[in-house]
């Protein structure tokens, strides 16, 4: 196992099961971007919304703008705003084809920011 997958392991393991409350903010962009990429790759918007019903649509937004691209956040704030209409089928199609995914963003935030996130 290299350095880096062996930080993404504890990435997960250390920072993504704190409460909110105890996370930087930089910490805190990474871990909303990592729950919303793990629901979406297991339930779509729909997963995601309503596993995680209380999640300021702002932060998300900013959050994936930081780590991933405009592009990504665009498309998570079109659905939901309008993707009930289509069942999400339009923007969760878009999220699987985005290159580099979203969770490779992170990889690379993570990678990029390990003294921070691992103060």
């Amino acid at each position: 196992m290299t350095e880096k997958d062996t930080l993404w392991n504890r990435f997960i393991e250390e920072i993504c099961d704190r409460d909110a409350s105890s996370l930087s903010p930089l910490q805190k962009k990474a871990v909303l971007c990592f729950w919303y990429d793990s629901e979406m790759q297991n339930g779509g918007h729909s997963g995601y919304l309503e596993n995680y019903p209380d999640t300021n649509p702002d932060e998300l937004e900013d959050a994936i703008l930081t780590v991933g691209n405009k592009e990504m956040a665009d498309n998570y704030r079109r659905a939901i705003a309008y993707s009930v209409e289509d069942d999400f089928e339009e923007t969760d199609n878009a999220y699987y084809d985005f290159e580099p995914s979203l969770c490779d963003c992170l990889e690379e935030f993570v990678w990029a920011n390990k003294d921070i996130i691992f103060d």
